[in-house]
């Protein structure tokens, strides 16, 4: 697993070195969408909505997932409950989890490297989404977003790492036009 405090980009290629940027094929992630369980019908076309997230993602050349491969699961409260009990000592759902593979398996002749899984609970998701006032698409693409940062490093646990994370997070989403999760929720006022 990658470092999130690692800061190798001589890969990448600049201006400034004179290197070849990536080329746009070399800015792509694989998703593999499965819908495991609970009802997504509230997002249409959400296949593309989760790729676009993914996409968005990969082009950030500080999250490191250009060439990389994930499985995304569409499932229920209920199944990510079961999950997250089994593997955090939580018994009770939560929006997503990220299962890392610890160095990344190349897969197929591509040398893509896998990067792990996440899954995402259907009925959190559209909670939250309704809590903060904002589309479910929006969301579920911020959750996409940051179950891939975690699939190759990133987290939370300090203020310094959520600094950067939600950093990282919300130029990435900027990109897809989606504001800033991390922002104050504005009260209604009344006039």
């Amino acid at each position: 697993m990658n470092d999130p405090c690692d800061s190798r980009r001589s890969s990448e290629g600049s201006e400034q070195d004179g290197s070849e940027p990536p080329s746009p094929a070399a800015q792509t992630i694989e998703l593999d969408v499965v819908h495991e369980a609970g009802d997504w019908s509230s997002v249409p076309d959400i296949d593309n909505i989760i790729r676009r997230a993914a996409q968005a993602a990969a082009t950030e050349p500080e999250a490191e997932l250009a060439g990389a491969s994930a499985a995304l699961a569409l499932s229920s409260d209920e199944h990510v409950a079961t999950l997250n009990a089994a593997y955090r000592g939580k018994p009770s759902p939560t929006n997503v989890l990220s299962f890392p593979v610890a160095s990344g398996l190349p897969v197929g002749s591509g040398a893509q490297r896998f990067i792990g899984d996440i899954v995402l609970a259907a009925e959190t998701v559209a909670a939250e989404a309704a809590a903060m006032r904002i589309p479910t698409s929006h969301h579920l693409q911020h959750l996409v977003v940051h179950g891939l940062l975690h699939l190759v490093g990133f987290d939370h646990e300090t203020d310094e790492e959520a600094t950067r994370m939600e950093a990282l997070e919300t130029r990435i989403l900027a990109t897809l036009d989606i504001a800033d999760p991390y922002a104050p929720i504005e009260a209604d006022s009344e006039e």
